[in-house]
């Protein structure tokens, strides 16, 4: 039996971070926070950034962990979009030839200055 294993190392092709994307049932951007402590334990707000507005909603305790894995797959599709958006890059600048234009070295001035036609002379000061 073979197994074929990648170097940890070697990017995703775009194709399978695609298939991972796809794969993310639910998502939910924001965070949770405690309100308060009650009698059954804490009560909880999701809290997010909406058309300009923080916006906070009351969450039922049973809804936490379903809110947390959501939280979690929206952070996943953040992380593989911006995986595949920098290969998408890479490709696009290899097939126009687009390279990193270096800086071109300045010889450095030599230590000797040139040398002006007259003497400076200092002025006394008397």
């Amino acid at each position: 039996m073979f197994i074929y294993t990648s170097p940890m190392n070697q990017p995703l092709s775009p194709q399978s971070l695609l298939e991972q994307i796809l794969q993310i049932q639910r998502m939910e951007h924001g965070s949770l926070s405690v309100i308060r402590q009650g009698p059954n334990g804490p009560y909880y707000s999701l809290n997010s950034w909406e058309n300009g507005k923080n916006c906070c909603r009351y969450l039922p305790q049973d809804k936490v962990p379903e809110v947390k894995q959501a939280i979690e797959g929206y952070h996943q599709y953040q992380q593989l979009t911006e995986q595949y958006a920098h290969q998408i890059i890479e490709q696009t600048r290899a097939q126009l030839n687009i390279g990193i234009k270096k800086k071109k070295t300045q010889p450095s001035p030599e230590k000797s200055r040139p040398k002006s036609g007259s003497p400076k002379s200092r002025k006394s000061s008397s």
